[in-house]
């Protein structure tokens, strides 16, 4: 992790660390539409209310797309345990195929983790987005999200959590 990173520790406020950090780590990076990936980050986590699941949504990508950033890592940076917790569990397990991993998830039964991944896919499945897209991308997009985002929302419905 880079030194200068260290500084967004002294942020006090999580969600604003959260916020800051990723605008740092993401401003140069693009969605696949072209957009600016940080877009997603807050979209996604502009879908929760306040708390754990809020912030661990600005960082859901963190380990995933940043090559030097761990686990670890967000707690030297002072993210609770119950954030990393939440970012942990929704961090893509590259050796799982996506259907078993969206399993792995829900068998956690984290549900501000669960809510986090649904509010992340249906950003990715969101058709604003994905009509910005070369048309194999977008079936491919449609084809891997569908099904896995709709056994989310059923999960979350059955465990009475309002969307």
């Amino acid at each position: 992790m880079e030194k200068k990173l260290l500084l967004f520790k002294e942020i006090s406020d999580e969600y604003d660390r959260a916020y800051r950090l990723v605008s740092y780590l993401f401003k140069d990076k693009k969605d696949k539409a072209g957009e600016p990936y940080l877009g997603h980050l807050i979209r996604v986590s502009d879908c929760l209310s306040m708390g754990d699941a809020k912030v661990a949504a600005l960082l859901h990508d963190v380990v995933e797309d940043v090559s030097d950033i761990s686990f670890d890592d967000l707690k030297e940076l002072g993210f609770s345990d119950s954030v990393v917790e939440i970012v942990r569990i929704v961090t893509k397990d590259e050796s799982m195929n996506y259907h078993d991993w969206i399993s792995t998830i829900i068998d956690t039964g984290n549900m501000d983790a669960i809510k986090v991944k649904y509010f992340d896919m249906m950003d990715n499945f969101n058709l604003d987005r994905l009509n910005k897209l070369d048309e194999k991308t977008k079936r491919y997009l449609i084809s891997k999200y569908k099904e896995e985002v709709e056994r989310l929302r059923i999960y979350l419905d059955k465990n009475g959590v309002t969307l």
